[in-house]
């Protein structure tokens, strides 16, 4: 058995006397022991924060739904493109047309052509036959002693008359002719004409039906594209009002569960699970350190001087330190 020279100390009065003990030479350990049990507490702290995820931690404050756009051309794009692209089938299909028109108008007009040599050539003909078969009735004429006779004129006007007769049928068959193919040049103008009216006529048509099936698409499209968005924000307000109602419902389970533990805690001076073991630490690092200060009373005045950190710190080990050592503040 031996006497414990501390206790008798505070037997004999001595309880406050190390009020005037000097402490500077600890105030590095001091620190470095109150880093220590800043460490523990943060251990548990870190503990605490890695098998607790809160539904702000899971559950982002924006979903990240994304809105979409209309890409498709406006009405005034749709009737500026697809006016220029019939614009360009109708204008070849008139350049068509008329190269066919073209083509057939100058055959019947090189005809035409044909029909004024051809008839120019028949009168020449006509009039070549004509002379020979004057003079040789001329001829035949003066050798029977009538080269001077009334005979011999009467015979060279009637052929001379004859031609004249031919070379006017000649030239009314040629008149005919040509007009028979000015009419068939009339028929293809007009035919022409019509056929360009026609495919100007359906080209508008056309026009007008892929319009307004292209816009009716875009309609489609738009009202498809703001659906999707009206959808979107719904399930983004939603989305948030879960959120909200999620992490109010955890904050009140979270109330009520500190609650608990402060009410276990206050009926009982102690904590439990995880948390004891921690405080535990705690309070086994601070003897630990204490009982390293051989000197009492420099030793209870660190804790009297640190009392409200070690506190904080050990909760309601605080007494327990004081009880190991012997100390009454």
């Amino acid at each position: 058995m031996y006497l414990n020279f501390d206790k008798l100390n505070h037997l004999f009065g001595g309880r406050n006397n190390y009020k005037d003990a000097d402490v500077s030479e600890y105030e590095q350990s001091q620190k470095e022991f109150f880093d220590k049990l800043e460490g523990i507490k943060q251990e548990y702290t870190d503990k605490i924060n890695s098998d607790y995820q809160s539904v702000q931690d899971t559950l982002p404050e924006d979903p990240g739904y994304e809105y979409i756009s209309y890409t498709g051309p406006t009405k005034e794009e749709i009737i500026s493109d697809t006016t220029s692209a019939y614009y360009n089938a109708f204008k070849q299909e008139a350049e068509q047309l008329e190269r066919e028109f073209n083509t057939d108008k100058n055959a019947l007009v090189l005809s035409k052509n044909d029909l004024s040599e051809k008839a120019e050539a028949e009168k020449d003909g006509a009039r070549e036959s004509s002379e020979e078969e004057k003079k040789s009735a001329q001829t035949s004429l003066a050798a029977n002693g009538m080269g001077r006779s009334s005979v011999y004129e009467l015979t060279s006007e009637a052929y001379d008359d004859a031609l004249s007769r031919t070379l006017g049928e000649i030239d009314s068959a040629y008149l005919d002719s040509v007009a028979a193919t000015d009419e068939k040049i009339a028929q293809l103008q007009s035919e022409y004409e019509s056929a360009v009216k026609k495919a100007d006529i359906q080209n508008a048509l056309e026009l007008y039906t892929q319009i307004e099936k292209l816009d009716r698409q875009r309609r489609s499209e738009e009202q498809a594209v703001e659906k999707y968005n009206n959808d979107i924000t719904k399930k983004t307000l939603d989305y948030k009002e879960d959120r909200r109602k999620a992490i109010a419902d955890e904050y009140e389970a979270l109330q009520k569960k500190l609650q608990e533990e402060r009410e276990y805690e206050e009926a009982n001076g102690d904590y439990r699970g995880e948390k004891k073991e921690n405080y535990q630490a705690r309070l086994n690092a601070a003897i630990d350190y204490y009982n390293g200060i051989s000197d009492s009373d420099a030793r209870a005045k660190l804790i009297s001087d640190n009392s409200g950190k070690l506190k904080t710190y050990l909760g309601f080990y605080f007494q327990k330190l004081l009880d190991n050592f012997d100390i009454e503040l």
